[in-house]
C-alpha cells in the first residue's frame, strides 16, 4: 500500500470515529459539539435546561459531598458552569432532573437562619400551607455559602437574601413576596406554577 493511500485511509477512518462521537455519543444532548484542541479531540457539551436546575439539583441533595462541589477552584463561578459539575452522576439526564425538580420543589428559597427578612418570607409562606412545601436552603449553614451567593447573584442577579425561586426563576424576597401577597395575586402565581395553596383567606 503507497504512502498516499495510507494516509487517506489513517484519514478516513479517523473522520468516522469523530462522525460517530458526534452522531451517536451523549444522544441526550442535543447541543452536543465536537472540538478540537492541541491534536486532541475534547467534546464540549451543553446542557438546553437553564443552570439554574443545576444549582437547585444540587443544593436539594442531602450529602455533605454536594456542599464541596461549589468550593473546588477548579471551577470558575462567575462565569457560566458546565452542568456537569453539578450532576450527581454522569450521563445525567437533564431535561428529566428539570421535571422532577419542578414536581418535588417548584418553590426554593434561599434564606440564611439570621435574617429577618428571611423569617418574615418564610412565615409568609408557611401560611399558604403549599404542596408541595418549599424547599428552604439555609445558605450560612452550608461551606460553600459564599459560592452560593456568587452563583445566586449571577443567575438571578440578585445578591440579597431571602432569594425566593418559583420553577426556577426568582420573584424577589421578601418585601416582593409581601408585596405580590398585598395585590392578591401571590396565590394565582403558586396555582399556575402547579403549587397547591391550602390556607384559609387571609
Amino acid at each position: 500500500m503507497s504512502q498516499r493511500r495510507r494516509l487517506l485511509f489513517t484519514f478516513l477512518a479517523f473522520l468516522s470515529i469523530c462522525l460517530y462521537l458526534f452522531v451517536f455519543s451523549d444522544s441526550d444532548n442535543h447541543d452536543s459539539s465536537i472540538k478540537f484542541f492541541g491534536g486532541f479531540l475534547s467534546k464540549n457539551t451543553k446542557s438546553s435546561v437553564d443552570e439554574i436546575y443545576g444549582l437547585i439539583s444540587l443544593v436539594t441533595r442531602e450529602s455533605e459531598q454536594s456542599q464541596r462541589v461549589l468550593t473546588t477552584e477548579s471551577v470558575d463561578l462567575t462565569q457560566p458552569v458546565d452542568m456537569n459539575v453539578y450532576a450527581a452522576k454522569r450521563g445525567m439526564k437533564w431535561d428529566k432532573e428539570l421535571q422532577r425538580l419542578n414536581e418535588e420543589y417548584p418553590v426554593v428559597v434561599f434564606s440564611k437562619t439570621y435574617c429577618p427578612y428571611s423569617r418574615k418570607a418564610k412565615q409568609l409562606l408557611q401560611a399558604y400551607q403549599l404542596s408541595p412545601p418549599p424547599k428552604i436552603i439555609e445558605v450560612d449553614l452550608r461551606e460553600d455559602a459564599a459560592q452560593l451567593k456568587t452563583v445566586l447573584t449571577r443567575l438571578t442577579r440578585r445578591s440579597t437574601f431571602p432569594n425566593i425561586l418559583l420553577r426556577g426563576k426568582t420573584i424577589g424576597g421578601s418585601d416582593d413576596l409581601h408585596a405580590l401577597h398585598n395585590a392578591n395575586a401571590l396565590r394565582d402565581m403558586f396555582l399556575e406554577a402547579g403549587v397547591d395553596v391550602h390556607m384559609d383567606d387571609m
